[in-house]
């Protein structure tokens, strides 16, 4: 009897653990899956617009040893934008930042960096009036860490801001942006009118 219990015991011990194994795949699928739609989100909203080329950085002084010298940057361009982006953004220089993440804009999508640095960076590029970077950047911050009602709310602000910017082009770009991605948002209403404001705006014929 002892042996029977024993073995019903290791058979449902079995049984859960491959439900758990198989519940963590599908876990694991679905956030690959959703990371990857999001990586290609808003890709239209900068599909005309062209990448600023990098600007080389000045000579070392004669006498001084390169930080390179002490530590060699990655050999893959992207890893070593991430890279200087977050050490930009920990030392409190956001210019600098967006500087970089806007010499490598056209490969956004496969920039690999974490939600907390993607929301300072698009706070950074809204310091820089770089409006449809900035929604992009703040979009895949809240996005990637889950909060999709917070992705909604940033694409909500940065429209505004560009409105108030005297952008109604680019403000209208992101509220069809929202409505597109979530037709079902709480906040589509506000953008329905807000809409309607910022094509007053724009220049007539």
């Amino acid at each position: 009897m002892k042996i029977v219990m024993a073995l019903i015991v290791l058979a449902i011990a079995a049984g859960g653990a491959a439900w758990i194994f198989i519940a963590l795949r599908k876990y694991r699928e679905r956030k690959a899956f959703e990371q990857e739609r999001e990586a290609s989100f808003v890709a239209e909203m900068l599909k005309n617009k062209p990448a600023p080329s990098a600007v080389p950085a000045p000579a070392p002084h004669a006498g001084r040893v390169p930080a390179a010298a002490a530590k060699a940057p990655p050999a893959d361009p992207l890893a070593a934008a991430a890279e200087s982006i977050r050490a930009a953004l920990a030392a409190g220089r956001g210019a600098e930042a967006a500087k970089a993440f806007l010499a490598v804009v056209d490969q956004r999508t496969k920039l690999n960096l974490e939600p907390p640095i993607w929301e300072s960076l698009g706070r950074a590029l809204l310091a820089q009036a770089a409006y449809l970077e900035a929604a992009w950047a703040l979009h895949a911050g809240a996005a990637f860490a889950g909060d999709l009602v917070g992705a909604q709310k940033r694409l909500v602000e940065v429209a505004a801001r560009a409105g108030d910017a005297g952008q109604p082009q680019n403000a209208l770009k992101l509220y069809a942006t929202l409505l597109a991605k979530y037709p079902q948002s709480q906040y589509a209403d506000f953008v329905r009118a807000n809409m309607k404001a910022e094509e007053k705006k724009l220049p007539k014929g």
